[in-house]
């Protein structure tokens, strides 16, 4: 995330995320999905059906009912999986800043996934490479090396998604 690679911009979160210390960059990662439906592509399904309206919203809400009990199960999967806890302070498409109580050294390669929304569930994983402590914060910066391209739109669309809200607010 150093200044002459970033072109994306980053925003100040305060996000969950699970992470594992892996042998080498290489290692085939854990986190392949969210597993979790979204709720656009549940509309979708049911658009042009000749279903009763009732009967399609009804079916909807069993949906996002449905989503919020898988993702209570997935997260305490990840649990098993990723045993150490990252709370993420800022967040781009090219890495984040984060605080742990474990510490890791410079190049450390790490796979990471982000709790991003909690109902419905919407997480993005990566590997990455530890690039060191921001001596300002004492955060560490993390590079995404390898991320799924579904969990990168996910990444970029909650960017976007949060400069929006700082403009509003800016302007109210």
């Amino acid at each position: 995330m150093s200044d002459e690679k970033r072109t994306f911009s980053r925003v100040p979160v305060r996000l969950k995320g699970y992470a594992r210390v892996m042998r080498n960059i290489e290692s085939s990662p854990i986190y392949t999905g969210d597993g979790v439906g979204d709720a656009a592509c549940a509309t979708a399904l049911f658009k042009g059906s000749k279903l009763p309206e009732d009967l399609t919203n009804f079916l909807l809400e069993i949906n996002r009912k449905l989503d919020r009990i898988l993702g209570s199960l997935s997260q305490g999967g990840l649990r098993d999986d990723f045993p150490l806890d990252i709370e993420i302070m800022e967040l781009s498409a090219v890495g984040i800043k984060f605080r742990s109580k474990s510490s890791f050294e410079i190049g450390t390669p790490l796979e990471i996934v982000i709790i991003l929304g909690q109902v419905p569930l919407k997480m993005a994983g990566s590997k990455g490479i530890v690039r060191g402590i921001d001596e300002d914060t004492g955060l560490s910066r993390f590079e995404f090396v390898d991320t799924l391209e579904s969990g990168m739109e996910a990444i970029v669309q909650f960017v976007f998604q949060q400069q929006r809200e700082q403009i509003r607010k800016t302007k109210m």
